[in-house]
């Protein structure tokens, strides 16, 4: 991992840091893949110095936090159903509107050319 802190994502989760091992190990790697997925996605904010490095903006980052915080969130729940003992059940979404903004996926994607 180079640019997305797995300490913002548990923020994001509202999840206590340190915890458990098993989850502070899944959450670094559900961390990475979101990097690697991002920096596919907005390939934009790769920086042209040398070596190149990617320096995500605001906008991108907070999408990143989002999508790996949505992959933990799925983790437990494939089939997106969720048991909660106030309220029952609830679905949790393989997409967010919000998050595909971000990234420019899905319906946000800008079009391209050949």
């Amino acid at each position: 991992m180079t640019w997305l802190e797995p300490a913002d994502v548990a923020t994001w989760l509202r999840m206590q840091m340190p915890g458990p091992a098993v989850d502070d190990a899944e959450l670094v790697r559900v961390c990475a893949a979101t990097e690697k997925y991002v920096e596919r996605c907005r390939f934009d904010q790769w920086t042209t110095d040398d070596p190149p490095a990617y320096v995500p903006d605001d906008e991108v980052y907070q999408g990143a936090v989002m999508y790996a915080a949505r992959e933990i969130r799925r983790r437990n729940s494939p089939a997106g159903i969720e048991q909660f003992a106030d309220g029952g059940t609830t679905f949790v979404s393989k997409w967010d509107s919000d998050i595909e903004r971000f990234l420019r996926t899905g319906t946000w994607a800008v079009p391209g050319v050949g």
